[in-house]
């Protein structure tokens, strides 16, 4: 970066740097052109001069030559220039606030000059906001800003482009940047990119008050803008003021004088000005052939245009791309677009030069002469092959961001087709239409690809909707949907879901206005995105209403995520099991490939699945009367969709819901493999045959209690253990002791543990048993024997691992949200202590949650901080916050902040704070936290 801050003079001077990156080599000169000479010494620039005044009676010095101006983006995009004497009177601090920044903004400019020479307007918007919002803008940053505001904004008309360096001006001015020369110098070459007409005298007398001295860049630049005016007069004067403080002249100054005696009508003394340079002893380098080229074309005269570059071709001279397609330009400015085509013939479009090709083309659109745009644009020798087959696009977005007539649109669409330079030109610029907003033309653009015979999608009216949904403007929504039919485009669901009802105060309204208006559909896509749309919203009457009065079929899969969320969302499980009932078993409102029993079976699956641990544990006693009312209503399932639901209750950590939801199993289709196994009154019959003939009956006496704890029998299990307890293994009790658990039996389950214990005491569980066991024990209020497992658990040395710590969590969390304090401060307590699980903002956490669920703030912001002065923790910190916010407990909000400011540092509470305001909603009050 520190190379791209290098005074743009020094680059001038010793040619450009190979180690710059390539836009900024060009700014410097260009590639693959000799180096002209930038500067003369003054006692030889006087003598040109004055053989000059004594030719024409007039003379005038400028630098920069504006005639290329509209092309040499990269090569014009000037240096920020480092004066190290404005930084040192900076502060440190600035400085170091400010270099970050505007590394960022170089950086994000650099980069899109570097790749396509121009800088995208909502670019500069964002790097000047970012730069306005930092508070203290530096001037290298301002420097940038302004001179980003000419040519490398070629689709900005020029008007605009010089209202937004104005605006810049004004604002970086309010925030205290202070301007030098050099930024006076940066907006004249602005007004002199822009052809913005203004007073030079103004100007200077502008820089007077300011107490800014001008410099010969200054001069050279007020010169030119009398030049472009053709008025050599007022350049005679300005160079007056040069001569007196003896300041150089350069080749530029004789170019700037062919465009000054052409545009004045006196295009002999514009000729002239190539043989007084050669009687100086100066060659005419490029710049003064270009600038004469140009003259020639901005008066039509393509003969010497063709003459002038036959002499240039056997001069050493060369002209490049950019600078035939700015006589291009000029040719097409001044109305003389009938020579276009024969100047193309002479342009090589070396792939290096396709960025100026397409900014030109920009220009020419912004310019309204997008004819002769396209014609630069379909001589561009660019192909599939090239991976380029979309390559127009940046013409047709631009086409459309200016307006162009909707014939016009599609007569440039038809020809870039042709020409291979785009696949699908008008469903490009119907998105274009769309993302800008222009309803008007996209919905002339949707008819006219109907009328090509191309698919017309629904989502292409979605933005057309979106437009009227904020304003709730429900006539335009009518006129969209109006407009669909005439395509003979239905709307689906979810256009309905997302996109219409919104717009009104109910569905029922919704069903009202469109019916009046003719615009409801006969099919039942309507009802069915009112079913679905009411289930999301958890209005479960209406489902169940609507499920019983239905007489069409229905998808289920269509309206499965809906109700899921509708379930989800009401608490109402008398609701839950009607609905399931009727999808279970009326085939109408459960049209699936599968059948009512295993889509049902899916159903519940998905339910469950789509719930985290904590709304699982939470909503523990609602699911186990769903299952239990299922059951009641015969709704029967899958084994092997219980097998998977199964499985999500133990990773929910609930393996309680396991046994009710066994219930829904039908056992007329069980798998095939269960065939092969005894069945449980096989077993029983063998093991009574055993024992009557004192025969060893261990193991079927096993293999009959895991057939049992398979089948959920708990009830059975136990008769049996009771009957031959003298014959029970430790991986009988252990099953059974699991299966108890499970039931949530917690009496059986601790006195099985005790048998377990008296069979041998020296006997270990697994450790999900342990954990079984501290969960059952806990819940049913025998804490202390709760916390007598955990002794054994450390006492045996069980293994713990991460899932185990997780599963403590769960406990203490499901105790928590039964507002167990006690049990929770308990069993947190002893893991601690025993060194079972470490402190962590996890684990911790469900000692503050039980009085979040209490709304008790006060108790749960005491626990927080009673946490971080025992473990260094936080735990909940953000919910609690959020939750005070929301009651707006101003008093705990200023000590909770100022905890935590004191122990974690300012910037920590600031962005507690931050978060919590946005999880609230309150985006004001976050915005000034980020401000701070």
């Amino acid at each position: 970066m520190a190379s791209l801050l290098r005074p743009a003079c020094w680059l001038l001077r010793a040619g450009a740097n190979p180690r710059l990156p390539l836009s900024l080599r060009l700014c410097a000169g260009g590639l693959g052109r000799p180096p002209a000479a930038r500067f003369l010494l003054a006692s030889r620039a006087g003598q040109v001069a004055g053989n000059v005044l004594r030719r024409t009676g007039h003379s005038l010095v400028i630098a920069d030559p504006v005639a290329r101006g509209l092309l040499s983006h990269t090569r014009l995009y000037a240096f920020a220039v480092r004066k190290n004497n404005y930084l040192q009177e900076e502060p440190a601090s600035s400085q170091r606030m400010n270099v970050s920044d505007f590394d960022w903004a170089l950086m994000r400019l650099d980069n899109s000059v570097r790749r396509t020479g121009r800088i995208p307007e909502t670019l500069l918007h964002k790097v000047f906001e970012n730069t306005c919002h930092s508070g203290n803008p530096g001037s290298n940053q301002a420097l940038l800003l302004l001179r980003s505001c000419g040519s490398l904004l070629p689709e900005l008309k020029l008007s605009d482009r010089t209202e937004f360096a104005h605006r810049i001006w004004n604002k970086l001015q309010k925030l205290g940047t202070v301007y030098d020369v050099s930024h006076y110098n940066a907006l004249l070459k602005v007004y002199l990119q822009n052809e913005h007409k203004f007073s030079p005298t103004d100007f200077l007398e502008k820089m007077e008050k300011a107490n800014i001295q001008p410099n010969r860049v200054t001069y050279q630049r007020l010169i030119a803008a009398y030049c472009n005016l053709g008025d050599i007069e007022g350049a005679s004067k300005i160079l007056g003021f040069m001569k007196t403080k003896d300041l150089p002249v350069t080749e530029a100054v004789f170019s700037a004088l062919v465009t000054g005696h052409a545009r004045a009508g006196d295009m002999e003394n514009a000729e002239n000005i190539l043989t007084i340079m050669k009687e100086a002893g100066i060659d005419p380098g490029p710049d003064t052939y270009l600038a004469l080229l140009n003259a020639y074309a901005e008066k039509g005269d393509i003969d010497h245009v063709k003459q002038t570059l036959q002499k240039v071709e056997k001069s050493d001279l060369y002209l490049m791309d950019r600078d035939l397609l700015q006589i291009i330009f000029s040719f097409a400015k001044a109305g003389h677009s009938q020579y276009v085509s024969e100047m193309l013939e002479k342009v090589t479009f070396e792939k290096r030069y396709i960025p100026d090709a397409m900014n030109l083309i920009l220009h020419l659109i912004t310019e309204e002469l997008e004819d002769t745009a396209l014609q630069i644009l379909l001589a561009c020798p660019l192909s599939r092959e090239d991976g380029l087959g979309d390559f127009g696009s940046f013409f047709l977005r631009h086409c459309v961001t200016m307006n162009m007539p909707v014939e016009k649109l599609k007569d440039y669409c038809k020809k870039l087709k042709e020409a291979h330079m785009h696949r699908s030109p008008l469903q490009f610029i119907l998105q274009c239409a769309l993302l800008s907003r222009k309803a008007d033309l996209a919905k002339a653009l949707i008819k006219a690809l109907k009328e090509e015979g191309l698919p017309v999608r629904i989502h292409y009216f979605w933005p057309l909707l979106v437009g009227h949904q904020k304003e709730k403007n429900v006539q335009g929504i009518i006129e969209v949907l109006k407009g669909m039919q005439e395509i003979g485009v239905n709307p689906d669901h979810e256009t309905y879901i997302s996109y219409v009802f919104p717009s009104f105060v109910s569905i029922k309204s919704a069903r009202a206005v469109l019916q009046e208006n003719g615009c409801l559909p006969e099919n039942n896509i309507f009802s069915q995105a009112e079913l679905r749309s009411e289930a999301v919203n958890g209005n479960l009457d209406y489902i169940l209403s609507f499920l019983e009065s239905n007489t069409s079929p229905l998808s289920f899969n269509t309206w499965r995520g809906s109700l899921i969320l509708g379930f989800k969302r009401s608490m109402n499980v008398n609701l839950w099991s009607k609905i399931t009932e009727l999808l279970y078993k009326d085939g109408c409102n459960c049209q699936d490939p599968s059948g009512p029993m295993e889509a049902v079976g899916y159903f519940l699956y998905n339910l469950i699945d789509s719930m985290s641990d904590s709304e699982v544990q939470a909503k523990e006693e609602h699911l186990r009367q769903y299952f239990h009312q299922l059951k009641e209503m015969n709704v029967k399932i899958h084994e092997n969709i219980y097998r998977g639901i199964r499985n999500l209750l133990d990773s929910h950590h609930v393996p309680e819901l396991i046994k009710d939801i066994y219930l829904l199993i039908d056992r007329e289709k069980t798998d095939s493999r269960k065939t092969m196994q005894s069945a449980s009154s096989d077993l029983e019959a063998t093991l009574e045959k055993l024992k009557a003939d004192n025969q060893p009956v261990e193991d079927v006496l096993k293999q009959f209690l895991l057939a049992l704890c398979s089948e959920e029998n708990m009830q059975k299990a136990l008769e049996i253990k009771a009957k031959y307890e003298s014959d029970m293994t430790l991986g009988g009790y252990a099953a059974l002791i699991n299966l108890c658990c499970r039931h949530d039996n917690a009496e059986a389950a601790l006195n099985l543990k005790q048998e377990f214990d008296r069979l041998d005491s020296s006997a270990i569980l697994d450790t999900n048993k342990y954990v079984g066991l501290v969960k059952v024990l806990g819940k049913h209020g025998k804490l202390q024997d709760a916390i007598n497992i955990l002794k054994e658990m450390k006492e045996k040395d069980i293994l713990i691992r991460d899932a185990t710590v997780l599963s403590f969590f769960h406990i203490l969390n499901g105790a928590a949200l039964r507002g167990e304090t006690e049990t929770v401060q308990q069993l947190h307590e002893a893991l601690v202590t025993l060194g079972l699980a470490k402190p962590s903002s996890n684990l911790s956490s469900p000692l503050v949650t039980v009085y979040l669920e209490k709304n008790d703030l006060h108790a749960a912001l005491e626990v927080t901080i009673d946490c971080y002065k025992k473990y260094k923790i936080l735990p909940r910190i953000h919910d609690v916050l959020c939750k005070l916010i929301e009651k707006g407990e101003t008093d705990l909000i200023q000590k909770a902040m100022d905890f935590v400011s004191q122990e974690q540092g300012e910037m920590t509470m600031l962005y507690d704070l931050f978060f919590a305001f946005l999880q609230t909603g309150n985006y004001k009050e976050a915005r000034k936290i980020i401000e701070v």
